[in-house]
């Protein structure tokens, strides 16, 4: 997808998605956190846009009622926990996704639906709460509109975890409408957003693999040099095992961004960037305004583990993220795992329902991985049966509770 700037400080591209199909999508940046003041500001330059909450509009409809101006719609926002920056330096998607939404667009456009679609981008240094309140006040103004019937929100991730979030500032009205999806949320954090406790571990693995086998096994690596930087370890580190922390300490935000879904009452962040942490997102998650909106909305929290299956559909389809993720479940986790978020974080909101007598649907993706958005098979399980089939599901258990 080439990807221009336009004279709106935004970023706007052709999008493929189905059979010879396209659209185009349009990033507008929304806001820009200053870590420095601690306060959101309109954003103030092209060099900025890559790295503020952004909303993505895509400039078609979907579906089989697609422009169907008699027909009511729904709309599907997708929160992939990604910045604008995470595609390239530049914000671009050169695999044509359309910031993560061109496998949803596929599987959307052969509903017996009219569908409309957004995407938000989280802010690269913004906190995570702050965001939850810009997406429920977007949340609240398109439930109030008279034709549309259906709101699915679909969480990745982090974003899994602001979904959640966001319940807590929806508006009374039209509740019945929204349909909220968080897929592989890590409600008691992850130890990926966690660098010294990530840090440890790493050197801790890498010191028990003999020295010749790694040579054979990473030889590009061991060419590699780090940078100078202040990477936050307390032990005293292997080369290979600094080459590694290196690599993830520049891609991490090294802000709010990751550091807000840090694992629960550890201290893997850097005393340093205390500021840059909410400890309080995670810890008051559940609140009581929460529970009473997850009584109120169809909500459904989707997991999937690593297994030798998702090897093979790696190789299959070619994903290299795919792959990468399972070597990552079975040799940072001690339990089972996306590869990114350890199960029993991403199956903790059960839990809590439970214990409150809170009845929410469950979706089991079997033999997955963490990259969702980039596999088509486990988004076409999320649309088909979490999506597509809403309202004839409603129409089902309705009958059901007549019947008794």
């Amino acid at each position: 997808m080439k990807i221009q700037k336009n004279r709106l400080n935004g970023l706007f591209g052709k999008v493929k998605f189905g059979e010879g199909k396209s659209c185009i999508a349009y990033c507008k940046p929304l806001a820009k956190y200053h870590l420095d003041q601690n306060k959101w500001k309109k954003v103030e330059s092209n060099s900025e846009i890559g790295k503020a909450f952004s909303v993505v509009k895509y400039n078609t409809e979907f579906g089989k009622k697609a422009n169907d101006s008699n027909s009511d719609f729904d709309y599907f926002i997708l929160l992939d926990s990604l910045r604008v920056e995470n595609y390239s330096k530049r914000g671009t998607t050169p695999d044509n996704s359309g910031w993560s939404m061109g496998n949803y667009l596929t599987e959307l456009d052969k509903s017996n639906k009219r569908i409309k679609a957004l995407s938000f981008l989280v802010d690269q240094d913004g906190p995570l709460e702050d965001e939850s309140k810009f997406l429920a006040q977007k949340i609240n103004q398109l439930k109030e509109m008279d034709d549309c019937k259906n709101i699915h929100v679909l969480g990745v991730s982090k974003c899994g975890d602001m979904v959640v979030s966001m319940l807590k500032y929806l508006s009374d009205s039209h509740l019945d409408k929204l349909n909220v999806l968080a897929a592989q949320a890590p409600y008691l954090g992850t130890i990926m957003a966690s660098p010294k406790i990530l840090y440890a571990k790493t050197n801790e693995i890498i010191g028990k693999v003999p020295s010749t086998l790694l040579k054979r096994m990473v030889p590009n690596l061991q060419k590699i040099k780090p940078t100078q930087n202040t990477i936050p370890s307390s032990t005293k580190q292997s080369n290979l095992a600094k080459i590694l922390t290196d690599i993830h300490w520049n891609v991490f935000s090294q802000s709010h961004m990751d550091y807000d879904i840090s694992l629960v009452g550890k201290d893997g962040v850097p005393h340093k960037h205390q500021d840059r942490y909410d400890k309080n997102f995670l810890a008051n998650l559940f609140d009581e305004k929460t529970l009473t909106r997850l009584r109120q909305v169809d909500f459904t929290n989707i997991t999937t583990t690593c297994t030798p299956k998702t090897v093979e559909h790696s190789l299959k389809s070619l994903n290299a993220s795919a792959f990468m993720l399972y070597i990552s479940s079975q040799v940072l986790f001690d339990e089972p795992s996306d590869g990114m978020v350890p199960l029993s974080s991403s199956q903790y909101i059960e839990q809590v329902c439970k214990e409150h007598c809170i009845p929410i649907a469950t979706l089991r993706i079997k033999d997955g991985h963490h990259a969702i958005s980039g596999d088509t098979r486990m988004v076409k399980q999320i649309v088909q049966q979490k999506i597509i089939t809403r309202d004839s599901k409603n129409k089902e258990e309705q009958e059901d509770i007549l019947s008794h």
